[in-house]
């Protein structure tokens, strides 16, 4: 039975590996304003190896603003969602499949326009059953004072098998969190499996971090934060960098950006990046290929800041307003909403309006403003796109090597060939302990530890000065169990988490 179970694991595991590597191979867009029209209708944005091809197609429905497609491991779509409805990939209405996003907003705009809020879908494939995929949509209602109010973040769940392979909505609408928030978005969890989802709250204030397993979705993590800005008057567009160690959230006066454990689903290390004082509200956040720059938009100007320096902040760009055409900045026709990571570590923008084109940021790790290969109207669409591009995590990041929570044996693809792991810095011993463990340094560094039990909750912290190498932790209050030991530079930089036992 044991080597039954090994088996049937390692080709669920090496199943879930190969289906990572197109589910985001098409993108969808088009509002068919005037049906029958030539140059309006639906298309469809295929990327394949280097190559983008665009072409018209049929789809089920309209789009403005909310999209999600998912596809199966040789890139052929399975279904896809305009936040209101789910068709399936011959662009029939699944059965179940209207009535997303119950509300105002929806008695507004579904069926026949499709939900209005971008970013507002993605998909994630169930961790325990890969005929299965989670499918997460945000609401919305309407406020007056700040217009459009984010929430609740529900969750539809579409089984494969059903309809003869074309796919069902099984369960609908089931509320995940219900209040106030700023987007969200998902990360692979360091387990290689399992799914992170981040959802910030309106306020930048509390960071609420939820996990999708064989078992469903449980709220994991949250964690409030001492703000220096003031609040924002607006949110929308969450973004975590290609290998999940950072999370942005933008904001009409400032970006928001945190470290992310995606070991533990623990937050730390904020940064707030003030809007300059050209600001405009609308506008998204993508990081670089190698997470070293983070770029933002404010409708009219592309910004980028080096988060490597030693003061980040946000620096222009591009803009699209130059009446004398003397600025190195400017790029004719580049008014930006919101971007995405996409293909060969490039970076898509959309435009805040009725548009036939899409933007592209061909070398975002680039060092200088010529250097960006930024390419205005890259992509050239047969029918307008309404604020239409997709939610997408980053399917090809996988396990988090050398981690507590590296445990399952998944070695999938990664964005880019990992560094030889370093070695450890640090030595736990006993380990399992009773009442104390004992922490060695290889060598003098000042920072911080913490003691973290699985739930996320900071057991015991204290303080690391320099000239110390070795430090005795108290455990003997502690239940038995499974605990992470964290230690954390005086930079903030997370040098090492280990796993502790403690027995009883």
């Amino acid at each position: 039975m044991t080597r039954l179970f090994t088996l049937s694991l390692a080709a669920l595991l090496s199943s879930q590996v190969l289906l990572g590597q197109a589910h985001d191979r098409v993108w969808l867009t088009g509002y068919n304003e005037f049906p029958g029209v030539a140059g309006y209708g639906h298309a469809q944005i295929l990327f394949q190896g280097d190559s983008v091809l665009v072409e018209p197609t049929y789809l089920a429905f309209n789009f403005e603003s909310t999209v999600a497609v998912m596809s199966d491991a040789n890139g052929n779509v399975l279904f896809y969602t305009n936040g209101c409805e789910v068709a399936n990939r011959n662009h029939q209405l699944m059965p179940n499949g209207a009535g997303l996003n119950p509300g105002d907003i929806n008695d507004l705009v579904c069926p026949w326009k499709g939900y209005i809020l971008p970013q507002g879908a993605m998909v994630l494939p169930d961790p325990g059953d890969t005929n299965r995929y989670f499918l997460l949509h945000m609401g919305a209602s309407y406020d007056p004072v700040r217009k459009i109010k984010l929430g609740p973040l529900y969750y539809s769940v579409v089984g494969m098998t059903l309809q003869n392979g074309l796919g069902d909505v099984i369960s609908k609408n089931n509320v995940m969190f219900d209040g106030d928030m700023g987007s969200f978005n998902a990360v692979r969890h360091g387990n290689g499996r399992d799914w992170w989802i981040i959802v910030p709250a309106f306020s930048n204030k509390s960071w609420h971090a939820f996990i999708l397993s064989p078992e469903g979705i449980v709220q994991h993590t949250s964690s409030n934060m001492a703000l220096e800005l003031p609040n924002c008057e607006k949110h929308m567009g969450t973004n975590i960098s290609p290998n999940g160690d950072k999370v942005a959230n933008w904001g009409d006066c400032k970006v928001t950006i945190l470290d992310f454990d995606r070991c533990l689903g623990l937050f730390d290390n904020l940064l707030e990046l003030p809007a300059p004082t050209h600001w405009i509200p609308g506008g998204g956040v993508a990081f670089s290929p190698t997470g070293r720059y983070l770029y933002a938009t404010s409708q009219n100007v592309l910004f980028r800041a080096d988060l490597e320096a030693a003061s980040p902040k946000l620096d222009t760009m591009r803009y699209s307003y130059d009446p004398f055409n003397q600025s190195p900045y400017y790029v004719p026709g580049n008014t930006f909403h919101y971007l995405v990571n996409g293909a060969k570590g490039a970076i898509y923008g959309n435009i805040p309006s009725r548009a036939r084109h899409l933007h592209a940021l061909n070398e975002p790790d680039g060092l200088t403003i010529d250097s960006i290969n930024f390419h205005a109207k890259a992509i050239n669409l047969p029918v307008p796109g309404v604020r239409t591009l997709p939610h997408l995590p980053n399917y090809r990041l996988y396990d988090l090597p050398g981690s507590p929570c590296d445990t399952l044996g998944i070695n999938g693809p990664t964005t880019s060939a990992p560094a030889p792991p370093a070695p450890d810095p640090l030595h736990l011993q006993p380990n399992p302990a009773t009442d104390e463990v004992l922490v060695s340094l290889h060598q003098p560094m000042e920072g911080r530890w913490q003691l973290v039990a699985p739930s996320g909750q900071v057991v015991r912290a204290g303080l690391w000065p320099a000239a110390q190498t070795t430090q005795r932790i108290d455990v003997s209050h502690l239940g038995a169990g499974v605990y992470f030991f964290r230690f954390v530079a005086e930079s903030g930089r997370v040098v090492s988490t280990r796993k502790v036992v403690v027995a009883r």
